[in-house]
């Protein structure tokens, strides 16, 4: 491993690559430095080095830790395929078992507050993967609704969680889920319990106009929501460090 900007990276490994959805890849890496990552809630995400160039500065992009196995030493991150050009789209694209990359890392991460009945999670393609982390984990007896816009019927996942659930999928079309005002219009139009614990996450002006509903139409207070612009069309890497 080596360090960047005081940061350490982990070089890791592929082990296993899996295309979930039609436009969601799984790729899963190992490396003995894993072991000891302190991932303890759902969404945490990590900064992923691809390989470059010798002669161009690497770039992190973020990405949510969709599982890991401390014990194993392997973690999982699944991946919206945007059709996009960037370096992250063309490795992702490309990727074979046996390939590395360099990672940092965990940060962040969504508190489940065991005080809470009801929850609403809203996002776009690229929120699936911390949603479905999130939902696995909430407790026994509580409620979420779940707001999610994705491509088409075809990119619906199975989301499994010891509370009961209500999903809402929302069709993009030919669009990136995010941008196309379909997610707010439905949220806005839903039934929402104003004591509710909040996370919302995906294209930045989506999530902008959505946190703005929640607090002023919707009038929840603003340490109940927990919102994330994880990117922004037209922009290569919108998700701050």
């Amino acid at each position: 491993m080596l360090s960047l900007k005081s940061r350490t990276l982990h070089d890791a490994r592929v082990i296993g690559i899996e295309d979930v959805t039609p436009r969601m890849r799984r790729i899963s890496v190992a490396d003995e430095g894993l072991k000891a990552m302190p991932i303890d809630r759902p969404a945490m995400w990590m900064k992923l080095f691809f390989p470059m160039p010798s002669n161009i500065k690497p770039q992190g992009r973020a990405y949510t830790v969709r599982a890991y196995n401390a014990a194993q030493g392997w973690m999982a991150f699944d991946f919206a395929l945007h059709g996009d050009q960037g370096p992250a789209a063309w490795w992702i694209a490309r990727v074979r078992e046996g390939d590395t990359l360099k990672l940092a890392g965990p940060r962040s991460g969504y508190w489940i507050d065991p005080s809470r009945r009801e929850r609403v999670l809203i996002g776009d393609a690229t929120a699936l993967p911390a949603i479905a982390g999130i939902v696995e984990r909430l407790p026994t007896g509580t409620r979420a609704q779940v707001f999610i816009e994705i491509a088409d019927a075809g990119e619906e996942q199975t989301l499994i969680s010891p509370a009961d659930l209500t999903i809402h999928w929302v069709y993009s079309g030919s669009a990136f889920p995010g941008t196309t005002g379909k997610l707010e219009l439905v949220v806005q139009q839903a039934d929402l319990p104003r004591d509710c614990q909040v996370f919302l996450a995906g294209e930045a002006f989506m999530v902008r106009a959505l946190r703005t509903h929640l607090l002023v139409d919707r009038v929840i207070p603003h340490t109940s929501i927990d919102a994330k612009g994880y990117w922004q069309l037209g922009m290569a890497d919108h998700r701050g460090e």
